[in-house]
């Protein structure tokens, strides 16, 4: 952009004069917008990162290139696979997918190519069982894109998922690398196996790229594999972990998965009513050293017992959560442990 406002005005001063005016005036633009409710979530936003261009086939070659964003890196250094995956589609790309292939050929295509995918990259499995990949639609994701996504085997002996096996396993080495509360079970597929997703992990991707849901966190070895946060997942088995609960207006939404969201949004753990003052993720919960904290993402504010959060906070069973620091927010009642 400088060197056409150079070629165009002929004077460097003039050409980074109106360089920096021009980013001024996008910088203003963006932050009133943002001002104005207009952020990733927004509808309008949403649209502009649709690839409707894409046919099913493409976006199932393009999330099959990025299969290794799933692998977990252990402390020591090796990576996990999860015995099961979920490769999510826009509706329609599904629809435009099945017409030309069978529903159990795409899986078995899918599965191949995983199967290749943890060879090459010398992971190892993280349960018993066979390796299971299913292709699915789902309304939450953008045309031309695609979500991968962790499952759990279940059924007999392979109910141990890749999370919670390298859990054990970071357990006995006093490291933390955890295990992700598995919930929302399917109906169960050829063999006696059927699908777990886990909560806390889900990732969109489109254009080569990975995007996470916000952790940020880094890619290794140049393949693609990544290297966990450990304060998004929980140590030890899932069952030491208290199941924390938001109770609000009498409807409850519980989780036990460290790193779980809150919000009005459909891509959170922790569903909130619909209110003005609760934003599509407002708020991270992550359980470390023994307690639940929270942590504010939203635009409104976030206060507990009536004091603003400004950074990671503790919540204990009986805290009040207010979802904004206006008067009148959604307040929800904290309750940790069993009913």
């Amino acid at each position: 952009m400088w060197l056409l406002l150079l070629r165009g005005t002929g004077s460097v001063t003039v050409a980074t004069a109106m360089l920096l005016v021009l980013a001024t005036a996008i910088g203003l633009a963006l932050m009133a917008l943002r001002w104005l409710g207009v952020d990733r979530d927004h509808p309008w936003v949403q649209r502009i990162g649709e690839r409707p261009w894409r046919d099913g086939r493409e976006v199932l070659q393009l999330a099959l290139r990025h299969l290794p964003e799933v692998f977990i890196m252990t402390p020591s250094g090796s990576l996990l696979a999860p015995n099961a995956l979920e490769v999510l589609m826009n509706p329609d790309d599904f629809a435009s997918l099945t017409e030309v292939m069978d529903q159990s050929l795409i899986d078995s295509w899918a599965c191949e190519a995983y199967q290749s995918c943890i060879g090459e990259h010398a992971a190892r499995l993280g349960g018993d069982g066979p390796v299971m990949v299913r292709v699915a639609s789902d309304p939450d994701v953008l045309a031309g894109r695609y979500r991968l996504r962790q499952g759990r085997l279940v059924g007999g002996a392979h109910a141990v998922s890749a999370v919670q096996a390298g859990a054990a396993q970071a357990v006995g080495a006093g490291h933390a690398a955890g295990a992700v509360q598995a919930a929302g079970a399917v109906p169960a597929a050829a063999g006696g196996f059927g699908f777990r997703a886990a909560e806390a992990r889900t990732f969109q991707a489109s254009d080569g790229q990975t995007l996470h849901s916000g952790d940020g966190s880094p890619r290794i070895d140049g393949g693609g594999a990544r290297a966990l946060p450990t304060d998004l997942l929980t140590v030890g088995a899932v069952s030491s972990v208290p199941p924390l609960r938001l109770v609000t207006r009498g409807s409850a939404a519980e989780t036990r998965a460290s790193g779980a969201r809150a919000g009005r949004g459909t891509a959170v753990e922790l569903l909130l009513p619909e209110e003005p003052t609760v934003s599509r993720v407002h708020a991270k919960f992550v359980f470390r050293d023994g307690q639940w904290r929270v942590t504010g993402l939203g635009r409104n504010g976030l206060m507990v017992n009536e004091m603003p959060v400004r950074s990671e906070q503790v919540v204990r069973d009986g805290d009040l959560i207010s979802w904004g620091s206006q008067s009148g927010a959604l307040v929800s009642r904290v309750q940790i442990g069993p009913a």
